[in-house]
Parts: C-alpha cells; sequence; structure tokens
C-alpha cells in the first residue's frame, strides 16, 4: 500500500467531511461507518478525481465500499 494516497483520501475525508482522521481507516465503510450518504460519495469521488486526474467509472466502479477500496484504485491507477 502507498501511504502517501492513503494519507491524501484521508486529508480530503476529514477535510471534506469534517471527520476524525484516526476515524479513517482502510477498513472503514464509506457509508456505514463514516455515513457518508451519496451526495457526499459524489463530492469525494469529485475531489479525488481532481487530486489525481482520475475518472471513477461509477457503474463499473461500483464495488467501492471501503477507504481501502479507493485507496486501491487510484494505487492501480497511479502504476500504470
Amino acid at each position: 500500500m502507498n501511504h502517501d494516497v492513503f494519507k491524501k483520501v484521508q486529508a480530503i475525508i476529514v477535510e471534506q467531511f469534517e471527520k476524525n482522521p484516526e476515524e479513517i481507516t482502510l477498513e472503514k465503510l464509506l457509508v456505514e461507518d463514516l455515513e457518508l450518504d451519496s451526495l457526499d460519495m459524489f463530492d469525494l469521488v469529485c475531489a479525488l478525481e481532481k487530486e489525481y486526474d482520475f475518472h471513477f467509472q461509477l457503474d463499473k466502479d461500483s464495488s467501492i465500499e471501503t477507504v481501502g477500496d479507493i485507496v486501491g484504485k487510484l494505487e492501480n491507477h497511479l502504476s500504470k
């Protein structure tokens, strides 16, 4: 795992949704644990797309359930 990618994702979640950084771990569920609704998820995806010049394909990326899922997708993008 790229620690820098995780830290950036964590920082965006903390900044945008006023969450405690210690609360953000790879295992946390975005909806159930962090209480992000569909609009929050859209905002998060937009922020990450802007930060990483990456486009999440929401129909194909519906498997994004945890912070770790996001980090994994971004790491795959960055390794190409």
